[in-house]
């Protein structure tokens, strides 16, 4: 009986819209007392060593069951699998948590690099990194196409996140480390599947969003 009850409760909180942190963390004074913000600075540091934890968990059980399956043990594929079943649960569950992050990660390391070097690169460069221009100008489309679609999570009032966010949020994560573990063939169909994703969320958000201006409209 608790259980269930327990069940339904998580099952609720999923369901529901959660709030996403805004972004704006940054500060030139903080007015915190000095204990809370040993706290806060402890607590970031927990999420991000979690994070770590589960993104490597998700890496490594996608390389493992990329291998070829004869050569393995069953024991070894079962570990596998449970280990990405668990590391899907947590990202579901705390996705409201680190979707900022996807923006963040793709538009500063990623988004701002590869334009960099698309535009100021010589063949040395490329042939030095086993690249080439074309190569290069599909993963910055691919990366230009996250940061629109994932851009409503940052900022002072970023949008809920819903749980069409929660599973094509990692859903993607999973889809990006799963092109990552095997030979890059196009069209990609890893990173497609996932920008997929992370559409269908976008769509239904705006829908939604939609929905709920007409019906304010309706009560006027």
């Amino acid at each position: 009986m608790v259980f269930l009850i327990l069940m339904d409760a998580w099952v609720r909180s999923l369901v529901e819209p959660a709030k996403t942190p805004p972004t704006d963390y940054f500060r030139w004074k903080d007015d915190r007392s000095k204990s809370k913000q040993v706290v806060n600075g402890f607590r970031i540091a927990g999420g991000l060593i979690e994070g770590f934890a589960v993104m490597m968990a998700v890496l490594l059980g996608l390389s493992r069951l990329s291998e070829d399956q004869r050569i393995q043990n069953g024991s070894s594929i079962l570990v596998s699998w449970i280990v990405l079943v668990a590391a899907a649960l947590i990202m579901v569950w705390t996705a409201n948590r680190w979707a900022p992050f996807v923006t963040g990660f793709f538009f500063g390391p990623a988004l701002l690099k590869l334009l960099g070097v698309l535009v100021v690169g010589d063949d040395s460069y490329y042939s030095a990194h086993s690249m080439t221009r074309t190569w290069l100008a599909e993963f910055l489309a691919f990366v230009f196409i996250v940061v629109a679609l994932t851009s409503r999570f940052v900022g002072k009032r970023p949008a809920m996140t819903t749980v069409f966010d929660r599973v094509a949020l990692t859903f993607f994560v999973f889809a990006t480390f799963k092109q990552v573990t095997i030979a890059y063939r196009f069209p990609p169909w890893p990173l497609v599947s996932g920008v997929i994703a992370l559409f269908i969320a976008w769509r239904a958000h705006h829908l939604m969003r939609k929905n709920r201006y007409l019906s304010m409209l309706s009560l006027i």
